[in-house]
């Protein structure tokens, strides 16, 4: 499965996270958004019609992707599984961030491989095992 970290994650967190993946059974890859697209500044709506039609993708993001009714219809419709991390998350340094990802990261990495329909995950700051999700329509 292939990983997109939007524009409100670090880049260089995406690069960690891809290398750090490798110690994991799964075979995920992880890709930002500007290594995608070669740039900041992509729309939304542009970069989830590719992933939706290459397919395989997983979003991780800091947005819930509710700008307007366009875009929460299109996130809905795609068929794509997002991990979101909720507010708290904003709240932090990027050590922070960086560590508590990494904490979270085998629970994530296992609920992409066992997750076998479009899926919400809100992911809270404090870490607890057994994230439930929220089907797509």
């Amino acid at each position: 499965m292939h990983i997109f970290i939007d524009e409100n994650l670090s880049p260089h967190l995406a690069i960690a996270l891809h290398h750090l993946q490798t110690l994991l059974p799964e075979n995920h890859t992880i890709q930002h958004v500007t290594d995608k697209f070669g740039g900041y500044g992509t729309p939304d709506l542009e970069w989830l019609q590719t992933l939706a039609d290459e397919g395989n993708w997983v979003i991780l993001s800091k947005d819930r992707f509710r700008k307007g009714a366009a875009e929460i219809h299109a996130f809905r419709q795609a068929g794509i599984t997002i991990f979101y991390l909720d507010n708290q998350w904003s709240k932090q340094d990027g050590w922070k961030e960086a560590m508590r990802l990494l904490k979270w990261w085998p629970d994530i990495s296992r609920l992409i491989n066992a997750t076998s329909q479009p899926t919400w995950y809100e992911v809270p700051w404090p870490h607890k095992p057994n994230l439930k999700g929220s089907r797509l329509q």
